[in-house]
């Protein structure tokens, strides 16, 4: 005789599923768990900075005023509100420092796409050496900011003592000793004396940091473009020669779609990078003519700090613009 407890088989089946929903509500718990002692870090690391940025952009926060010593602290009686914003919009250095932002990044992008194409195009094939090479290109990226400026500046583009200095002044000698000729010494004796360029003046300045920056960001291009054309199709090519394409035209239609993700990847990482640019251009002209948004931010936060945190603001407004940009930029890539 067995032993009636009461459950039919439909009920078994209710407490089976309810366990087996507990269950799966504590697998999915559990990993939860785990990373909030992660997240909840990661919130205060971000919240807690942009915080105080918003309180002290709407307060008058002065580091230094005699007149109104008040206004050396933080408090929330000294409340400005949007009156630190209209004097960021109001100041032609802010606009001057948005121009000079985008001027360098766009102009850095361009330089290091091409370049880096080229030269993952060319290095891509196989030829003695190939490997040291490789190794050479990748290093420069490795140099720090501040010591890729002071070398820049210093050894190959100083009027004087780089190695620009040095190649004018050996043109020019070379110039005037062609210039004795008895048939091509007229020609010479037309031919201007060249002057070394100072690129620590207004004028030139922006354009040292473009060079400098470029030449050390080129080879994360080359390293991304090299690692994508490994998976290039060569079936292709192959049927794209025996077509009778020429070279241009398979790197045009074939070689740039197959790298335009990676093309992608590498404007996406460097705008985020070179949108925050400050120790190049310190170093070569103490924002001389190519002042940016962080360098504008630092001239302002050795004293005004409610009209630096403003600033520090729109920058973050810029470069969620420029995110969002490249983001869909991406995604259509991706789609495509």
């Amino acid at each position: 005789m067995g032993l009636d407890v009461g459950l039919d088989v439909p009920n078994i089946r209710k407490i089976e599923f309810r366990v087996t929903k507990v269950c799966i509500m504590a697998n999915r718990m559990i990993p939860r768990l785990l990373q909030a002692p992660a997240v909840a870090l990661l919130l205060v690391w971000m919240i807690v900075p942009l915080s105080m940025t918003i309180f002290f952009s709407l307060i008058r926060y002065v580091l230094n005023s005699a007149n109104r010593p008040e206004w050396t602290t933080p408090s929330l009686s000294n409340w400005r509100g949007l009156g630190n914003f209209q004097y960021v919009l109001e100041n032609d250095d802010f606009w001057v420092a948005i121009a000079n932002s985008l001027m360098i990044v766009c102009s850095i992008l361009v330089l290091t796409v091409i370049l880096g194409l080229a030269i993952a195009v060319l290095i891509n094939r196989s030829f003695p050496g190939r490997g040291i090479v490789r190794v050479l290109l990748i290093s420069p990226f490795f140099v720090m900011p501040a010591v890729n400026a002071v070398l820049w500046i210093n050894m190959i583009l100083d009027p004087v003592l780089g190695l620009q200095g040095i190649a004018v002044g050996a043109l020019n000698t070379m110039v005037d000793g062609l210039r004795d000729f008895p048939v091509l010494g007229h020609f010479f004796s037309l031919w201007p004396q060249l002057e070394p360029i100072s690129f620590r003046a207004a004028q030139t300045s922006a354009y040292a940091v473009i060079m400098m920056v470029t030449w050390q960001w080129t080879p994360f291009a080359v390293l991304i473009f090299m690692t994508s054309l490994q998976s290039e199709d060569e079936s292709q090519k192959e049927a794209a020669i025996l077509d009778g394409a020429s070279p241009w035209s398979q790197f045009i239609n074939l070689t740039v779609p197959h790298l335009a993700r990676a093309i992608a990847i590498v404007v996406m990482i460097q705008s985020i990078f070179h949108l925050s640019l400050y120790a190049e251009i310190e170093i070569v002209s103490r924002g001389n003519g190519n002042t940016n948004l962080p360098y504008l931010i630092g001239e302002f936060a050795s004293n005004n700090i409610g009209a630096a945190s403003a600033t520090g603001l729109f920058a973050v407004l810029l470069a969620n613009i420029v995110a969002i940009f490249l983001l869909r930029m991406i995604g259509k890539s991706l789609m495509d």
